[in-house]
């Protein structure tokens, strides 16, 4: 094997964190074995996932997406704007991004603590059936709704019950519905917005999921919903008429550097 050295940038939103590479640098062909080799917590530089970035000239930065596992994920919120601050190069700056799904215009600006926001719209959301179970003999019913990727939401008063998160996952999984996997998430109901704790396919338990936080506060119906993580919060605006929706948000860089990628045949 031939050793492949391609820069890469690492940011996190939320605590939702990525390596972000340039399509240029990848390899032909290599973009999901990259991700499962580049992304693993002990033998790589470790992130949640990875982004490919692809400038091309008089169009939107064409953004790609793949979870840990090499899988491709149609699309990322934290991703999104953590690709639009890389891209901005610290400073404030206008992006649009073109993802499996749509265009995303970004606005990235300082806050007043020298951090930086990204605000920028996703796309709308769509609803499913909902997704009818029993947990512990207790009927429960989950939204399931796309927000450019799909998502089980259970939402609940139950202030305790994040306990049952890897329990609802599992409940989910064995219902058959969804044989390629679906994002899961549980929406705890505070009077002004939720608390969400989230199960990434082809990740696991992540600290945030922004897409998941629109499909939750969609969930909810139109209006402007504080959306709090374990990684922090997000603000999330539904529209009335259908639209797009709307996200702000953080992010952050975390560092830069070149990784030596041994997966290229020679």
């Amino acid at each position: 094997m031939n050793a492949a050295h391609i820069p890469f940038a690492k940011a996190h939103g939320l605590r939702n964190d990525y390596a972000i590479v340039h399509a240029a640098d990848v390899p032909t062909g290599s973009a999901a074995n990259l991700a499962l080799h580049m992304c693993d917590r002990h033998s790589g530089v470790g992130a949640d996932g990875l982004i490919v970035l692809q400038e091309r000239d008089d169009a939107p930065v064409l953004f790609l997406i793949f979870n840990a596992d090499g899988s491709a994920a149609e699309l990322c919120g934290n991703g999104l704007r953590c690709a639009a601050l890389c891209l901005a190069e610290n400073q404030p700056a206008s992006i649009v991004l073109e993802s499996a799904v749509g265009l995303h215009r970004a606005d990235v600006c300082q806050d007043p603590h020298g951090g930086w926001l990204v605000e920028m719209n996703l796309v709308p959301a769509s609803s499913e059936a909902s997704l009818d179970l029993e947990l512990d003999g207790v009927p429960i019913e989950l939204h399931v709704i796309c927000v450019g990727n799909r998502h089980a939401i259970l939402l609940s008063q139950v202030s305790s019950g994040i306990q049952m998160l890897p329990q609802l996952v599992e409940a989910v999984s064995q219902s058959g519905r969804f044989p390629d996997g679906i994002n899961v998430h549980l929406g705890l109901l505070r009077e002004h917005g939720m608390m969400l704790y989230s199960w990434e396919r082809g990740v696991g338990r992540v600290h945030a999921c922004a897409t998941g936080a629109a499909a939750a506060a969609s969930a909810l119906g139109p209006g402007r919903c504080e959306v709090d993580m374990p990684g922090g919060r997000l603000s999330i605006t539904v529209p009335e008429d259908g639209g797009d929706i709307h996200m702000g948000g953080p992010a952050e860089m975390i560092c830069t550097g070149v990784y030596r990628y041994c997966g290229v045949e020679a």
